[in-house]
């Protein structure tokens, strides 16, 4: 029988901010899909477990496994897979295909945290008691939703789960049950594991890690996805009425050269370029695909006189304005309005940027509108290594390019400029002259660092008014999440 599949985020969440604030870290996308969207696929039809953080967590599944993490545990084991997982298909199908075939039980670590676990009961409920109390604690700490604080780590007791170290190699461990190690079994898996580790974009273990892994990503994913096969569900998305702009089918045709289809100037194959239903194009727009695939999922629009670099994916019902140039490496939500220079750079759902102005080697939420001529330093005049302010202090990101990093529902008047790697928080209204801080806290009225509070209650009321222009509503869990976030 098959194992049964649980993604699960833990402490790694503090590294994928400002995103992470409002959703798993499975649930961020990383070129067309989302782990637990790639999880998912690689299974079939078996059921995944998504584990989120009890701070995000609606109830449902999580409410049960808080209550009984034996119960929760699947009658032929269970195997955990990190909400960190990258665009590798491959070493998740492997993993699926292992453990059903019956390899010994296994952990597997890295130095951030655990990132798989292949286990029969009793092991299974333990690791998920040791789970629970971990998302417990981190919820019921006392500074649990402030933005400067780092969270603290889940580590699981693999000895007292029976595992012992049998093999290290480039930071990761590989344990077995003693008894387990010197098995034919654990000899497959051990050679298999080691394969794994050359696997590029293996782990996104920072929030600057996406930009680098979206064009691979990209390139995978598509070549994954059949027509048909791919099921949107977004996290924290609920439509207001009818069917939503990221339902339906997913079916993808090439562009011809004939009358029939959107008019583009192809550069590269033409089998590169992937259309989803009713994508249209203006007079003057150029498919650059030499350098990668370029997506456009169903209902994208595309204005006069605009090229987009491979490789691309831009979500359902986006708008691409007249004149905007789009440099490779990029992934964008569903519904984003796109417009102006945009290089290297991944936004969420429901993002405006209808003008004007340059973002490069940014990570932006969902909700987030940026005024006109909004523009952000990827670069610094130095060319030095660019450090980053995720809360607790500024980290090495080891990246030379690393742009705006924005929360969801995050505005921008006309003209703000934005340092090399400025992190802005959570419903956060950047307005005023200068630069703001290299670190933005949640709710920040102006963006300086002496700014006032944003209320809560003003900041929920525009929300209703976004989301509704967008066929969408803030359901009783994003409204929580809104007051915790807060403060309140």
């Amino acid at each position: 029988m098959p194992p049964r599949p649980i993604i699960f985020e833990d402490h790694a969440h503090g590294r994928m901010r400002p995103l992470a604030w409002s959703r798993p870290i499975q649930d961020i996308r990383c070129g067309i899909c989302t782990a637990r969207e790639r999880l998912q696929k690689t299974a079939g039809e078996a059921e995944v477990l998504s584990l989120d953080r009890f701070a995000l967590a609606a109830g449902g599944l999580q409410g049960a496994w808080a209550q009984a993490p034996d119960k929760a545990s699947g009658e032929d084991g269970d195997l955990w897979i990190a909400g960190r997982f990258g665009p590798a298909w491959g070493v998740l199908a492997d993993l699926l295909d292992l453990a059903g075939r019956g390899v010994p039980p296994f952990a597997w670590t890295d130095g951030h945290g655990l990132v798989a676990a292949w286990c029969r009961s009793p092991q299974a409920g333990s690791l998920g008691r040791s789970w629970s109390a971990w998302t417990r604690a981190d919820l019921d700490h006392p500074r649990a939703h402030r933005p400067d604080r780092r969270p603290d780590p889940w580590v699981p007791d693999l000895e007292g789960l029976g595992f012992r170290p049998a093999e290290t190699s480039d930071g990761h461990t590989l344990f077995f049950a003693p008894s387990d190690r010197e098995s034919g079994r654990a000899a497959e898996l051990a050679g298999a594991w080691r394969r794994w580790l050359k696997e590029p974009h293996l782990l996104v273990d920072w929030i600057w890690d996406l930009v680098p892994a979206t064009g691979p990503a990209v390139e995978a994913d598509i070549g994954r996805f059949g027509s048909g096969s791919l099921v949107r569900t977004p996290f924290g998305l609920t439509p207001a009425t009818g069917a939503p702009v990221w339902g339906g089918p997913w079916i993808f045709t090439h562009p011809t050269v004939d009358q029939g289809g959107p008019v583009m100037q192809i550069i590269g194959e033409r089998d590169r370029v992937y259309l989803g239903e009713g994508v249209t194009a203006e007079p003057g727009v150029v498919i650059d695909a030499a350098r990668g695939a370029v997506v456009l999922d169903r209902g994208v629009s595309i204005q006069a006189h605009c090229r987009l670099e491979g490789p691309l994916y831009v979500g359902p019902g986006s708008i691409i304005k007249a004149g905007c140039r789009i440099y490779g490496e990029s992934s964008f939500g569903i519904g984003n309005r796109l417009a102006g220079e945009i290089g290297e750079s991944v936004t969420g759902d429901f993002v405006n940027k209808q003008h004007d102005g340059f973002i490069g080697h940014a990570v932006l939420g969902s909700w987030i509108n940026l005024g006109a001529l909004t523009t952000c330093s990827d670069l610094k005049n130095n060319y030095g290594e660019v450090r980053v302010d995720l809360g607790w202090g500024a980290q090495a990101s080891g990246r030379r390019f690393v742009g705006l990093l924005a929360a969801d529902h995050v505005k921008t008047a006309i003209g703000t400029l934005f340092n090399t790697g400025t992190c802005v928080g959570f419903a956060s209204n950047i307005f005023g002259g200068g630069m703001p801080p290299k670190f933005v806290d949640h709710f920040s009225w102006g963006g300086q660092a002496d700014a006032p509070r944003y209320a809560v209650d003003r900041a929920l009321a525009t929300a209703r008014t976004v989301l509704g222009r967008r066929g969408c509503r803030l359901d009783e869990v994003q409204e929580r999440l809104f007051h915790s976030l807060g403060g309140e």
